[in-house]
């Protein structure tokens, strides 16, 4: 049997995860951290990316989240993953996810300043982010259901 520790995956207007998990993967500047029970205290800046959380060790497919920036607390017992905003690969509105990419990549065909140039870069790597999720729900024969998340 794994060791497990407690995980709170928060977001700026909900909570997304509470509850024991075996790993949590989150984005990271220079790829990505998998976290298990007993790491090391420390916190860590999170980027836009796919958060990966497994609560069982028999778990064939992980949880998914597609994450915003945000950070992650490490300590001895518990695990925080604080973002600004998270969603379910399922609850995104794929149409909706192609307008923002097409609206961006617009944007940057603009004139504008080079934060106003950063701000659109950032928006059409959101975009594609959101839409290459979509296909990355967890698998259908997973054990675990929806209620894990609120």
């Amino acid at each position: 049997m794994s060791e497990r520790f407690r995980l709170k995956i928060l977001a700026a207007d909900k909570v997304f995860y509470e509850g024991e998990a075996v790993s949590v993967t989150i984005p990271v500047v220079d790829g990505s951290m998998q976290i298990l029970a007993h790491h090391e205290p420390m916190v860590v800046a999170t980027i836009e990316g796919l958060v990966q959380l497994r609560v069982d060790e028999k778990q064939e497919y992980p949880l998914i989240g597609v994450a915003g920036l945000g950070f992650t607390e490490i300590g001895r017992e518990e695990v925080v993953v604080l973002v600004d905003s998270i969603e379910r690969p399922q609850d995104i509105d794929e149409a909706r996810a192609r307008e923002a990419l097409a609206r961006a990549q617009e944007q940057l065909l603009q004139d504008q300043s080079i934060q106003e140039y950063k701000v659109s870069k950032a928006s059409v790597a959101r975009a594609m982010l959101r839409l290459s999720a979509v296909g990355k729900q967890h698998h259908p024969l997973s054990p675990f259901d929806d209620s894990s998340f609120y």
